[in-house]
């Protein structure tokens, strides 16, 4: 074998194997969003359906926050923010039930442990202090969640999820924007949530799914891959220095 064909063969396995060695996906490998399921409306994934399950959560414990808010609240602009999430959640509580409906993705009735938490807070304080932990709990949720929907929403192969997902954006973004303008937010409110007793925090408006996250964050190689590397390369480490040994003259 010539030195330049050799020369070609090395950078042909170099390229077909460098994704699964670096464990980076190609431009057309599809975004790792799980099983896919057929629905009425159409094929969605475990992503889309976390989206659901997201706002369903969101509006659970924001829409009986900002109806307190009202008696609770010291500031009027707290107040008026306060009517103006629970308007806006009470349009995608309806939005995200029937959705859910009819792809028959479950969804839950209650909040979960840390949102109640994050309540049990606020009931317990009135005035300014309602309106300092209603400002940066709600803010600190919003954030968290803002980011996930931005990716659902460019990722997403499902028409309806695509759409009910721009709609969210727009609307979470509209309630950072409207927390802001309340001038209480402050280092707690850019963060992400935690337990109203101080644990460590928690992935946005609803607990974090451990399975769904060893599925996000293994982006290491595959030891098999690994070993299947390493012995090519070994391989094309024997195969260079054969080539490159002098030949015995021949007499």
């Amino acid at each position: 074998m010539s030195a330049k064909r050799f020369a070609a063969l090395v950078l042909a396995a170099q390229l077909l194997l460098a994704p699964a060695l670096t464990g980076t996906a190609t431009a057309d490998d599809p975004p790792a969003s799980g099983a896919i399921t057929q629905t009425p409306l159409g094929p969605i994934t475990e992503l889309d359906k976390e989206l659901l399950v997201k706002v369903r959560l969101a509006g659970l414990w924001e829409m009986p926050m900002g109806e307190e808010a009202q008696t609770r609240a010291g500031s009027q602009r707290v107040k008026e923010v306060g009517a103006q999430l629970m308007s806006d959640h009470t349009f995608l509580d309806e939005r995200v039930v029937r959705l859910a409906g009819q792809m028959g993705v479950p969804i839950p009735d209650e909040a979960n442990a840390d949102q109640q938490s994050w309540m049990a807070e606020m009931r317990s304080r009135t005035g300014a202090a309602f309106d300092e932990s209603f400002a940066n709990r709600l803010r600190a949720a919003h954030g968290s969640i803002f980011p996930a929907i931005g990716q659902i929403r460019a990722v997403t192969r499902n028409e309806a999820i695509r759409q009910f997902a721009q709609v969210c954006n727009q609307i979470v973004l509209k309630h950072m924007t409207l927390l802001e303008s309340t001038n209480m937010v402050t280092e707690m409110g850019l963060s992400k949530p935690v337990r109203a007793g101080g644990a460590a925090p928690v992935q946005g408006a609803v607990n974090a799914d451990p399975q769904r996250t060893a599925q996000v964050g293994a982006t290491g190689p595959d030891p098999v891959t690994v070993l299947l590397i390493c012995l090519v390369g070994a391989v094309v480490t024997i195969a260079i220095l054969r080539l490159l040994r002098p030949k015995a003259d021949v007499k």
